[in-house]
C-alpha cells in the first residue's frame, strides 16, 4: 500500500465521512448561532471571543486530522475493520458542539433554563469543568 494512501484510507470510509461532515456542520451552526446570540440577543459581540471560538474550532479540526493519522497507522499495520480513534474523537467533538448549541439556544430562550434536560446538561458540564 502506498504510504500516503495509508493515511487517507480512514477518511475514505463513508461512515467516517458522515461523522466528519456532521461535526463540521454542527461547528458551523454553533458559530452562526453564537454570533446571532451575541449580536442580537446579548447585544455584546466581541471579536476577541469570536477569534477564540474560531481557534477552538480549528483546534478541534486539528484533533480530527491527528485521529485520522493515528487510524491510518493502525490500519496500515493492524486492520480492525473500522476507525476507532477517528470515530471516537469525531463523535465526541460533535457531542460537544451539540451541547454548545443547546447552551446558546437556552440563552436565546431563557424559559428553557428550567427544563430538566437543560439542567442535566449544565450539571454534566459543571462536573467536567470541576465547578460543582
Amino acid at each position: 500500500m502506498e504510504p500516503l494512501r495509508v493515511f487517507t484510507q480512514p477518511i475514505s470510509d463513508p461512515r467516517a465521512q458522515v461523522a466528519v461532515v456532521a461535526l463540521l456542520a454542527l461547528a458551523a451552526l454553533d458559530v452562526v448561532f453564537g454570533v446571532l446570540n451575541a449580536w442580537f440577543v446579548q447585544h455584546d459581540f466581541s471579536s476577541h471571543e469570536f477569534r477564540e471560538g474560531l481557534i477552538r474550532k480549528l483546534s478541534n479540526l486539528g484533533v480530527v486530522i491527528a485521529a485520522d493519522i493515528v487510524d491510518g497507522m493502525l490500519l496500515g499495520g493492524l486492520d480492525l475493520g473500522y476507525q476507532p480513534v477517528l470515530m471516537t474523537v469525531t463523535v465526541s467533538l460533535a457531542l460537544m458542539e451539540l451541547a454548545s448549541l443547546m447552551e446558546i439556544y437556552a440563552e436565546m430562550h431563557p424559559e428553557i433554563s428550567a427544563a430538566p434536560w437543560y439542567q442535566m446538561l449544565v450539571r454534566s458540564k459543571d462536573g467536567i469543568n470541576g465547578e460543582e
